[in-house]
């Protein structure tokens, strides 16, 4: 089986860090995370928190549990849902779970279904897993 850990590591390579961009329509975000969008996750106490230190930006980098928590985050939110613990092949599962973090989950389903020729319904099933594990 593909290793969660391992594709979610690859898709926070394009995530980048903390930003508060007042153009941007997500507004405040960590490691892709939007606070106007994921409000509840628990990884903003730790940022706040942090804010109130010398240099902050800089030590959300090296925080282990805050970047345990966007792991666990990714997790729960695109890999479980896009069945990642399904697929055998490393390169499917990031590629699915990299375009349902960019996307969204139902679009990545879908063009993952259009992909192997079965109906997009947006949903993950049996098929779609067997398929999947049939283009490794």
């Amino acid at each position: 089986m593909a290793d969660y850990r391992k594709a979610i590591l690859k898709v926070l390579l394009t995530e980048g860090g903390y930003v508060n961009d007042p153009s941007d329509n997500g507004g405040e975000t960590y490691r892709g995370i939007a606070r106007k969008f994921w409000p509840s996750w628990g990884g903003w106490s730790v940022i706040d928190q942090a804010k109130k230190t010398p240099n902050w930006k800089a030590g959300l980098k090296n925080n282990s549990t805050l970047n345990e928590m966007v792991v666990i985050f990714y997790r729960t939110n695109f890999w479980v849902k896009i069945g990642g613990d399904y697929i055998k092949d490393q390169d499917i599962a990031y590629m699915l779970v990299d375009t349902a973090v960019l996307e969204g989950i139902k679009p990545a389903i879908k063009k993952a279904q259009d992909i192997v020729g079965i109906s997009q319904t947006g949903d993950v099933s049996p098929l779609l897993l067997t398929k999947l594990c049939l283009l490794a």
